[in-house]
C-alpha cells in the first residue's frame, strides 16, 4: 500500500469518527430539545436597570399586583336584560369565593353618591335600563367597564398573594355554562400571554419543520439533484437541532425574541451551504471551495454573531438574553456547515452533479450596470445621501396586541374593548398616606376620594367623607399607600395612551394631588420603557455597523472597502426606515431587531462577493465581474431560499413573527440588488 492509500484510507477512518460523534451530538441535542420551554411574559422581557422598570419592580413589591390577574370580557344580547344580569350577578359572586380570587373590579365596584351602596344597586325599584343609563353618566370608570350599549362589561380580577398564574382562569373555565346568556372571556395580559406561549410553542413543532421543508423543496429546483439537497439541508437540520437542544439542556425559555432563532439558524446556514456547493462544482471541487469560501462562512457567521451581540447595549434582561444566545445560534450553524458538508459533500456527491442555477437573467444587468459604473456609483451615492434624513424619525411604538392576530379570538376580542373603550386595570395611581400611620382614617379617606373624583369619577362627583372601603389587595405591605386602579384599553395606542396619561397628570396637579399620587403599572412601564428600549436597539444596529466595518477592513486589509461594503449593507434598512417615517408607522421593537438581525445578514452576501473578487485575477473590471460569475448565483440562491426560510413565518400564530419575517425579506432583497448593482461598481470607482 502507498503512502497515498494509507493517506485516504486514514482519511476515511477520520471522517467515519467525525460523521458518527455529529450523529451522537445530534442525539444528545434532540434528547436535550424535549426540555424546551416558553416564557411568554412580554412585559417582563423590559426587565432591567432603567429607571422606569426600577420603579415598576418596587410598586410590585409594594402591591405584588399584575400576571396572575385575570381581564374578563363579559358579552350578552342586553346586560340590562333581567336574565344575563342576574348570570352576572352570580358570575361575579362565584368568582368572588373562587380560592385564588382576593376581589373583583366590576361594575357592581363603583358606589352609589354619598354611599357605599353599588350604583347599579342603589335603586332597586327602577328599570334596569334606567339604571344603566344613570351608571353610564356617571364618569371615565363606568364608561370602561360596560359598553354603551350594554352588550359587554370587563371585570378585573384581581389575584391573591399566593395564586399562580391561571389559576382564576382555570376557575372561570369551570365556571363558564354554554347555555348561560352571557359568555365570558380571558382577555387581559395573562391572556395575552398564553396565547404567545401557545403560538411559540406551535411554531416550533410547525413553522420551524414548514420552513425546512419549503427550503429544500426550492433548494431541489435550484441545484437540480437530490444528493446535493441533501448536502445543503441536512447541516442546516442538525444546526437548528443542536442550537434548540442546547437551549434546552442549559434550561432556557423561549421568549418572542429567541423564538426567532431557529429559523434564523436554518436559513443561514443553508446558504453558506449554497455557497460552497457552487463553490465546489468549479475546478478543484469540494477541497477547493472549503479553502476559499469556508473562512468566508467564517466571517459572515462573525458579523451575524456581531449584530445579535450588539443588542447586549439594549438595558433588558431579553436583549441580554438575546445577546448571549444569539451568537451561539450562529455558531450552531457555522459548526454544522463546516463539520458536516465535506462529509456530506464527499459521501453523496461522488460524481459531478448537474450543474445548479446560474440566474443568468439576473446577473446580466449586473454585469451591465459594472460597464456603467461612473453613473451607477453616482445613483449609490444620491440614494444614500437622500436616505440620511430619515435615520432615526420613525416613531417608537409598543402594544401589547402587536404580539396577537388581529384575526385570532383574543385579538378580536382586544380590538372590540378597544372601540367600545373598555378598560382594564394595567395602571394604577398610586396614594401616599395623609397621615404616615398604617391604615385608613379619615384623612386618608379624603385623600382618596378626591383621586377618586379625578381618576374614576370625573371632577364634581364627591364622593363619602369618611374612610373609603378599600379591599386588603390594593393596600401596600406596609400600609402606607393604596392603589387605585386606571381602566384603560390593554390594547391601546402609543398616542391615545399618551394622551390619558397626559390627562390624568394634569388633572391630578389641578386639583394639588400631584405630590401626594404616583403613576404605576405594567402599561405605564411599557410607555416609558419601550421608547429607550427601541432608541438603544438603534444604537446596538450602529454598534453593529462599526464592528462589523472592522471586521471586513481587517479581513480586506482596506478600511475603504470596510466602508463601502457597510454602508451598501446598511442601505436596505436605511430604506426600510424611511418607508416607515414616510408611511407614519411606528419604530415597534419587532421592527428594530428585524433591521439589526437583516444587517447582519445582508452583510453577508457582501463578504462572499468581496472573497470571491479577492481569489479572481486579472485587472479591476475583469475581478470584478468574474466575482459577480461566481458569487452572483449563490448569492441570489441563497436570498432565494431565506425568503422562503422567512416566509414561512406567515404561518405563525404570533402576530409579530410575520412583521419580522417580512422586515428581513424586504431588507434582504434590497440588500441583493444593492450587492449586485452598486457594490461592484462603486468599488470599480475607488480601486485602480
Amino acid at each position: 500500500m502507498t503512502q497515498a492509500d494509507m493517506d485516504r484510507a486514514r482519511g476515511g477512518i477520520g471522517r467515519w469518527a467525525m460523521a458518527v460523534l455529529a450523529l451522537l451530538v445530534t442525539l444528545l441535542a434532540g434528547y436535550g430539545a424535549r426540555d424546551l420551554h416558553v416564557d411568554a411574559d412580554v412585559v417582563g422581557a423590559l426587565a432591567g436597570n432603567s429607571e422606569g422598570y426600577l420603579a415598576y419592580e418596587a410598586f410590585q413589591e409594594r402591591f405584588a399586583l399584575g400576571r396572575a390577574d385575570e381581564a374578563v370580557l363579559i358579552r350578552a344580547d342586553d346586560l340590562a336584560d333581567p336574565a344575563a344580569f342576574e348570570a352576572l350577578e352570580n358570575l361575579i359572586l362565584d368568582l368572588q369565593f373562587a380560592p385564588p380570587v382576593a376581589e373583583v373590579v366590576s361594575l357592581f365596584t363603583l358606589p352609589a353618591e354619598g354611599s357605599t351602596t353599588p350604583m347599579i344597586l342603589a335603586n332597586p325599584d327602577a328599570p334596569l335600563v334606567e339604571r344603566f343609563a344613570a351608571l353610564q353618566q356617571a364618569g371615565p370608570a363606568a364608561g370602561a367597564l360596560v359598553s354603551e350599549d350594554r352588550t359587554a362589561a370587563l371585570l378585573h380580577v384581581i389575584a391573591r398573594n399566593d395564586a399562580a398564574p391561571g389559576d382564576i382562569y382555570t376557575e372561570l373555565e369551570a365556571l363558564n355554562d354554554p347555555s348561560s346568556p352571557i359568555s365570558a372571556m380571558a382577555v387581559g395580559q395573562a391572556a395575552v400571554e398564553r396565547q404567545i406561549s401557545f403560538a411559540l410553542i406551535r411554531d416550533q413543532v410547525v413553522v420551524t419543520p414548514l420552513a425546512i421543508l419549503i427550503c429544500m423543496l426550492v433548494g431541489a429546483l435550484i441545484l437540480r439533484s437530490i444528493p446535493a439537497v441533501l448536502v445543503c439541508a441536512i447541516p442546516s437540520i442538525c444546526g437548528v437541532v443542536w442550537f434548540m437542544g442546547i437551549l434546552g439542556w442549559s434550561g432556557q425559555a423561549l421568549d418572542p425574541w429567541l423564538a426567532t432563532l431557529p429559523t434564523l439558524v436554518m436559513v443561514l446556514a443553508f446558504a453558506d451551504t449554497l455557497h460552497l456547493f457552487y463553490a465546489s462544482r468549479d475546478a478543484g471541487g469540494v477541497r477547493a471551495a472549503i479553502r476559499e469560501v469556508l473562512p468566508a462562512a467564517a466571517m459572515t457567521t462573525l458579523t451575524s454573531a456581531l449584530a445579535l451581540a450588539s443588542f447586549a447595549i439594549g438595558g433588558t434582561d431579553a436583549l441580554m438574553g438575546l445577546a448571549i444566545w444569539g451568537p451561539v445560534s450562529m455558531v450552531c450553524a457555522f459548526a454544522a456547515v463546516a463539520i458536516l458538508f465535506p462529509l456530506l459533500a464527499r459521501l453523496l456527491i461522488r460524481e459531478r452533479t448537474t450543474r445548479p442555477a446560474q440566474f443568468t437573467a439576473l446577473l446580466g444587468p449586473a454585469h451591465g450596470a459594472l460597464r456603467r459604473y461612473r453613473l451607477v456609483a453616482t445613483l449609490a451615492a444620491i440614494s444614500l445621501v437622500a436616505l440620511l434624513p430619515t435615520i432615526n424619525q420613525a416613531e417608537p411604538s409598543f402594544s401589547l396586541s402587536e404580539h396577537i392576530r388581529d384575526t385570532s379570538p383574543l385579538g378580536q376580542d382586544m380590538a372590540f374593548m378597544e372601540a367600545e373603550g373598555l378598560g382594564s386595570a394595567s395602571l394604577f395611581v398610586e396614594i401616599a398616606d395623609a397621615d404616615a400611620e398604617p391604615g385608613l382614617s379619615e384623612a386618608d379617606g379624603a385623600r382618596i376620594n378626591a383621586v377618586a373624583d379625578v381618576v374614576l369619577s370625573g371632577t364634581g362627583n364627591a364622593g363619602t367623607d369618611g374612610p373609603p372601603q378599600i379591599p386588603d389587595r390594593f393596600r401596600a405591605a406596609d400600609g402606607l399607600s393604596i392603589a387605585l386602579p386606571v381602566l384603560l384599553p390593554l390594547g391601546a395606542a402609543p398616542e391615545q395612551f399618551g394622551a390619558e396619561i397626559d390627562r390624568l397628570r394634569a388633572e391630578l396637579d389641578a386639583a394639588d394631588l400631584t405630590e401626594v399620587t404616583r403613576l404605576s403599572g405594567q402599561s405605564l412601564l411599557a410607555h416609558e420603557v419601550v421608547p429607550e428600549t427601541v432608541a438603544a436597539m438603534r444604537a446596538s444596529f450602529y454598534l453593529a455597523l462599526i464592528a462589523i466595518a472592522i471586521v471586513v477592513a481587517i479581513s480586506q486589509r482596506s478600511a475603504l472597502l470596510a466602508a463601502l461594503a457597510t454602508l451598501i449593507s446598511a442601505m436596505p434598512m436605511l430604506a426600510i426606515e424611511a418607508v416607515l417615517v414616510l408611511t407614519g408607522q411606528g419604530m415597534t421593537m419587532t421592527a428594530a431587531f428585524a433591521l439589526t438581525v437583516a444587517f447582519g445578514i445582508a452583510v453577508d452576501d457582501t463578504i462572499h462577493y468581496l472573497n470571491r473578487w479577492r481569489h479572481s485575477d486579472g485587472d479591476a473590471a475583469t475581478r470584478l465581474n468574474a466575482a459577480l460569475v461566481q458569487a452572483g448565483p449563490p448569492m441570489i440562491a441563497s436570498t432565494l431560499i431565506m425568503t422562503l426560510g422567512f416566509g414561512a413565518t406567515i404561518f405563525s400564530a404570533t402576530a409579530s413573527l410575520p412583521i419580522f419575517g417580512a422586515f428581513v425579506i424586504l431588507a434582504l432583497w434590497m440588500a441583493l440588488l444593492a450587492d449586485l448593482g452598486f457594490l461592484p461598481s462603486l468599488i470599480r470607482m475607488v480601486t485602480r
